[in-house]
């Protein structure tokens, strides 16, 4: 259970986190922060699909469920 909890957490930090990251890019645009900035915007990305596909194996069950149920 604790897993499901914590890449849940995860999934929510990264999801938040790209768009902030990417407004942030965006008015820094050329600058060395900027470009931190681009790595940062690219890691929480990555955490973000990571995460998605184990909230998916870990939840596989329900998924299937609910795909049958909407035919």
């Amino acid at each position: 259970m604790f897993k499901k909890k914590l890449i849940s957490l995860m999934l929510l930090i990264s999801l938040v986190m790209m768009p902030v990251s990417a407004v942030i890019i965006h008015k820094m645009h050329g600058s060395a922060a900027g470009h931190k900035w681009l790595h940062i915007h690219v890691l929480f990305g990555v955490i973000f699909m990571i995460a998605g596909v184990l909230h998916l194996f870990f939840n596989w069950r329900i998924f299937k469920h609910y795909l049958a149920g909407k035919k």
